[in-house]
């Protein structure tokens, strides 16, 4: 299971480092940002909906522009509580 801090290489070969995770209507959604190779970031963010299929975890990115936004916000603010109780 892909934990918040790893780093994600996608099959395009793009990475992404997951800053925030929420599990929503037994959905679990990870808030992550692209970085370079060296792991500096981007300004590049994304919201994916984690499939488990055979055991494996796979990233979909979420296409639904309202359901995108809602969870945005929800993810945005439970990683605001976690910078505010230093947990990052």
């Amino acid at each position: 299971m892909t934990e918040v801090g790893n780093i994600v290489t996608l099959e395009d070969n793009l990475e992404y480092l997951v800053i925030q995770d929420l599990t929503k209507d037994g959905v679990r959604y990870l808030y992550a940002v692209r970085v370079l190779i060296d792991e500096t970031p981007t300004d590049e963010y994304i919201v994916f909906e984690t499939i488990v299929k055979d055991g494996e975890e796979y990233l979909k990115p979420v296409d639904d522009k309202v359901k995108y936004d809602e969870l945005l916000e929800e993810l945005k603010d439970e990683l605001a509580v976690r910078i505010l109780n230093e947990e990052v």
